[in-house]
């Protein structure tokens, strides 16, 4: 099983941080007082919606070179000022109509198998949850879910030259669907499975 770190900016760990699935172990750090001693023997490191973006800012060479000694990094949501580049900037879609946020599923990955688009677009019914904008693709990436009316990338995971492998999702945290009655429910230990792969 994995060992992942996870970055805490609010009052107490989500539950499915708190209590990881699958035999999994995370580590809660409290975000302002993260060491790169904190990633020593981490398989990944969890990066939340919620996280003060300046000062993880001023972490980037760390993040960098846990990146290059084969780390996996999970970014998630529509981050105004990039740790790293990429993702680099984030876009909102040029339309915020319900409609422009329908997910389809994109390259087959084990992250995202067995997991059905209308769970992702769709949560207790209401739709915009998943995502709402995205961040360029770079060259080489694999695009695991995208927009259906833009063909935009939502979902992306990038394993980089130097080394490593980024994963990122532009909506709400994907440890937050965990708890879901759908086939979205699977989507984060799928995620520690495969980055401690």
């Amino acid at each position: 099983m994995g060992r992942f770190v996870f970055l805490l900016n609010t009052v107490e760990p989500p539950k499915h941080i708190a209590t990881p699935p699958a035999g999994h172990e995370i580590a809660v750090v409290d975000q302002y007082a993260f060491r790169a001693q904190d990633l020593v023997g981490a398989d990944g490191l969890l990066i939340s919606q919620h996280l003060d973006e300046v000062h993880l800012g001023e972490h980037r060479e760390t993040l960098e070179v846990f990146l290059d000694r084969g780390g996996t990094l999970s970014l998630n949501g529509p981050v105004a000022r990039p740790c790293l580049d990429p993702p680099g900037q984030y876009h909102a879609l040029p339309s915020q109509a319900a409609r422009e946020w329908v997910i389809d599923m994109g390259a087959p990955h084990p992250i995202t198998a067995g997991v059905a688009a209308e769970d992702l677009t769709y949560r207790r019914g209401v739709i915009g949850f998943w995502a709402r904008g995205f961040f360029e693709v770079p060259e080489g990436a694999t695009v695991l879910t995208r927009f259906r009316a833009s063909r935009r990338p939502a979902d992306w995971l990038w394993q980089r030259p130097e080394g490593g492998a980024l994963f990122v999702h532009p909506g709400n945290d994907i440890w937050g669907y965990a708890g879901d009655a759908t086939s979205a429910r699977p989507v984060f230990a799928q995620f520690l499975d495969w980055a401690s792969r």
